[in-house]
């Protein structure tokens, strides 16, 4: 059997450890990640492997260069240019005649391949995906299969309302010679985006082997830490050489008066001084010293690294040749790059990245990653940026840094709701904006429904609005004024976390447009929303926002409606909802939003919702021949784009203010009151409630069963309950779900509500 490893990746995630070693290379144990990789396929009979190259590949060939590694006969591919995964792989294996395996170079695993290969064969299969259930599927391609194994959907890289299954691609395949056909030759070709959707289309093409065992894709120095503790607790089946219980070595143990504290590792010519304590989960690579009274505690040295007298480290890495000086101290997740050097007494705080050959002074505070900003891993919340980070002008530079430099955020709008610390965070964003190169359309004060109108209107790819007040928030939409998708987002992140800015020369940087003039464009267009005039109708507007209720006030006056309570429309202080308050009652956002629908309809109209907008408007519009077309909150690709696109021509589905005014008109052309109106509806009731968790809301395929929503545009897991609906959201935090439940009277969406709180309390007893 043959196998191509991919090899070609740069690591960016795990700098600076990769700085100056392909990721391949880079050691577990004293034993490089490629070489775990090898043993698996000689452990699995496979007798030749070509491994493609790409950043730093000389390095990989220099260490194999006589072409063996034990019983495995080992080439190489090179690429002048990338090709991508399928690419690649198609010039690694051109001239090969039977099926082979494709390994990520990048991950250690123990499967049984030999399994997967019968499996391969029996199915039949083109090609055949080896999958995995992971803890957290955020970070990974998902598989979604049938009981057959026949693939049926990707998932790339989702947040937790579309990670409904924990079935990960593990980047292992078996592919047979004839599929290379189908890939272009020299040419960028990718198997998750392109290779894999068109077999998708070809039935019963693709396969997918659930694999039992240990699985890591070493993609973040957390993953790189973790999976040499799982190396030392005996999670994967790679025996390492011991010389006591949890006490492993490469050769034996130096002589000295020190303690190890199990599991760990030590290396060759390691030098330990009296007094030292090494463990638990410490390892300690070939040629490294540890000085008197010094701490290592989860964390990995690398060869020659150097900890001295009296110094801690606390699951950290030391790249090699890396020097932590007397007393000085690493805390969790911090990596001190090659040769870099820390003086006495410094403290390196958690989640830090020095990068190779820096010099850091004695007694003082690294706080930020050396010549980079230390940024927070997860930016982004279900209320926009606020969860997880602390607004700061700091801050504010780097996310706007960030998305300027992304391309398709080049032109960006911002506004901010007319407090001090909004103004703040506004010009910091601006500022970090102008630095990237960005052109940056200033809105001003403003209303989030405003800047969502504004950035459509705009053509704009991106709006950023400022919240002030007790809990600053940064909101921002995407393209339409929608929500941003999912991989707009983890770019951002990205970039903050890494600090990978772009920078303008100083004869490039632009100035700020002034755009506020564009909000009158929002004024008129809502009083396009009553084309007939309002003449004779008597209403009223309540809203916490005094921008919106002076705009809605004057909007009415000109529009010839009285102000009078007898109707009252109380609005949401962002401007996207509204409800209606009469003598007989309240009326909800969603049943007005179910009258501007039907009119729509009515009008030979489709149009466009967010998922979780009520089912019953797609029966609504089944009886007029219509489509209710729906988008994601997060979307982890472009299945919603046509519902997205047709959003933009509908905004008084999705603004408050033109709903209000677009149901007066209706009222207004055709006589009726708003109980009227509402009264030509099915009746449906809708119930809101939000759940904490303890569980990882990719468990919920397997807590509820399948979903009765199949199709290609859905978020979290939707079903059917006593003719009523009841939908299940994950949080973006993963550790709640709002639940949306739908029924045809409010106590029966109540009772599912409360229903499911009852199911949700008896897993969490379980799960405990």
């Amino acid at each position: 059997m043959k196998a191509v490893v991919m090899a070609g990746g740069k690591g960016t995630r795990l700098r600076p450890l990769t700085c100056d070693t392909p990721k391949p290379l880079v050691p577990l144990c004293g034993k490089p990640v490629l070489e775990y990789i090898f043993d698996l396929l000689i452990r699995n009979g496979v007798q030749e492997a070509c491994v493609t190259l790409g950043y730093l590949g000389h390095k990989i060939e220099e260490r194999y260069a006589d072409g063996k590694y034990k019983s495995l006969q080992v080439t190489f591919s090179r690429e002048d240019t990338p090709l991508g995964t399928a690419g690649s792989v198609r010039a690694a294996a051109k001239d090969w005649q039977e099926p082979f395996f494709v390994v990520s170079g990048d991950a250690v695993c123990d499967f049984e391949l030999e399994k997967v290969m019968l499996y391969h064969k029996a199915a039949h299969s083109k090609i055949t995906i080896v999958g995995c259930c992971v803890e957290d599927p955020r970070e990974y391609g998902l598989i979604e299969k049938d009981d057959a194994g026949n693939v049926l959907r990707f998932i790339e890289k989702p947040a937790w309302g579309q990670a409904t299954t924990d079935l990960a691609n593990t980047g292992i395949y078996i592919i047979e010679p004839e599929c290379l056909q189908q890939i272009p030759e020299n040419t960028p070709y990718d198997f998750a985006r392109e290779l894999f959707p068109k077999l998708l289309r070809q039935k019963g093409s693709l396969h997918c082997y659930h694999a039992e065992g240990y699985w890591c894709d070493i993609g973040d120095v957390y993953a790189y830490l973790q999976c040499q503790q799982d190396l030392l607790q005996g999670k994967i089946r790679f025996p390492l050489k011991k010389a006591a219980d949890g006490i492993f070595v490469q050769d034996t143990l130096p002589a000295g008066s020190y303690s190890l504290v199990p599991p760990v590792y030590i290396g060759s010519q390691v030098d330990i001084a009296d007094g030292a304590e090494i463990g638990p989960g410490a390892v300690v690579d070939a040629q490294c010293i540890v000085g008197a009274g010094a701490r290592v505690r989860k964390s990995v040295m690398l060869p020659r690294s150097v900890v001295y007298a009296g110094a801690c480290v606390q699951e950290s890495v030391l790249c090699s040749g890396a020097v932590l000086q007397e007393k000085a101290c690493m805390y969790e997740q911090t990596v001190l790059g090659a040769d870099s050097i820390v003086g006495a007494c410094a403290s390196i705080c958690p989640h830090v990245r020095i990068w190779p050959e820096k010099q850091i002074d004695a007694n003082s505070t690294v706080r930020e990653n050396v010549r980079y900003q230390n940024i927070s891993k997860n930016y982004f919340g279900d209320g926009g940026i606020s969860d997880s980070v602390e607004l700061t002008a700091q801050t504010c530079v780097a996310l706007g840094a960030a998305i300027g430099s992304i391309p398709q955020c080049k032109k960006a709008g911002v506004g901010f709701d007319g407090s001090n610390y909004a103004g703040m965070m506004l010009s910091a964003l601006q500022a970090g904006m102008l630095s990237a190169g960005s052109h940056v359309w200033s809105f001003g004060e403003c209303f989030e429904a405003q800047l969502s109108y504004c950035t459509a209107f705009c053509g704009l790819s991106v709006g950023v609005f400022c919240v002030g007040g007790e809990h600053p928030q940064i909101r921002i939409c995407g393209e339409n004024g929608l929500s941003v998708p999912r991989f707009l987002e983890r770019e951002m992140e990205d970039r903050m976390r890494k600090g990978e800015y772009n920078r303008c020369s100083v004869e490039h940087c632009r100035d700020i447009a002034d755009m506020r003039s564009i909000r009158l464009m929002y004024g008129r267009e809502l009083m396009r929303q009553a084309p007939f005039g309002l003449r004779g109708m008597e209403a009223a507007v309540q809203c916490a926002n005094g921008q919106i209720s002076m705009l809605m006030e004057d909007t009415l006056l000109k529009l010839g409606c009285l102000q009078k309570n007898d109707l009252l429309f109380r609005i949401s202080p962002d401007g996207t909802r509204t409800e209606a308050v009469t003598v007989s009652g309240t009326y909800s956002h969603e049943k007005l939003l179910a009258v501007c629908c039907l009119c729509a309809f009515r009008s030979g109209m489709d149009v466009a919702l967010p998922y979780d907008a009520p089912m019953a408007l797609d029966a609504l519009a089944q009886q007029h021949g219509r489509t209710v077309h729906r988008y994601l909150s997060d979307p982890a690709d472009t299945a919603d784009a046509a519902a997205r696109h047709l959003s933009a021509k509908q905004i008084f589905l999705r603004d408050g203010l033109y709903m209000t005014v677009r149901v007066l008109s209706i009222m207004h052309e055709r006589g009726l009151s708003v109980e009227n109106l509402c009264a030509e509806l099915p009746e449906f009731f809708v119930e809101r409630k939000t759940f904490s968790v303890s569980f990882s809301p990719a468990k919920l395929h397997t807590l509820f069963g399948k979903q009765d929503d199949t199709s290609a545009v859905r978020e979290g897991v939707s079903l059917e309950k006593n003719g009523g609906r009841l939908l299940i959201t994950p949080m973006r935090s993963g550790h709640a779900l709002r639940v949306t439940a739908e029924a045809n009277s409010m106590e029966a969406a109540a009772e599912m509500c409360s229903g499911f709180e009852r199911i949700l309390a008896e897993i969490e007893k379980k799960q405990k």
